[in-house]
């Protein structure tokens, strides 16, 4: 039986991101969405790494004004479509504080969406804080 290889997700990429935004918003946690290491606001994801690459929740038309304008990549996660709340920025973990205006977007958007939605916890099945941070 032919098996498709397992795709590594980058945790030391996700531990200096969330250590980079961790501080804009104590209400910040990390989990895992799908296998991959993310951090929720509420029970809204705000961002997550996969691969090498962070993928990133913003509104539509901000994810395209970043695609747009060569910033980032549309955010396909296995195979999947383009998703438009979403955009892929591969960055090096030494470089990522360059980002961090893009990643308080996120949060923000996540917090607006966490007050709307009741703010509810998301199930346990879909996240899990196994990889504790180091």
């Amino acid at each position: 039986m032919k098996t498709e290889p397992r795709l590594l997700h980058d945790v030391g990429l996700f531990d200096a991101v969330f250590a980079c935004i961790q501080d804009k918003d104590p209400s910040l946690r990390a989990g895992a969405m799908f296998g991959c290491p993310a951090a929720f606001v509420g029970s809204q994801l705000v961002f997550c790494v996969y691969g090498s690459g962070i993928g990133i929740k913003l509104p539509a038309e901000r994810a395209a004004m970043l695609v747009d304008a060569g910033r980032a990549f549309a955010f396909q996660p296995y195979g999947r479509s383009a998703m438009p709340e979403w955009v892929e920025i591969r960055i090096p973990r030494e470089r990522v504080g360059e980002i961090a205006p893009v990643l308080i977007e996120a949060v923000d958007y996540a917090q607006h969406h966490a007050t709307h939605a009741g703010g509810k916890p998301p199930s346990a099945s879909a996240t899990s804080t196994s990889h504790a941070r180091r």
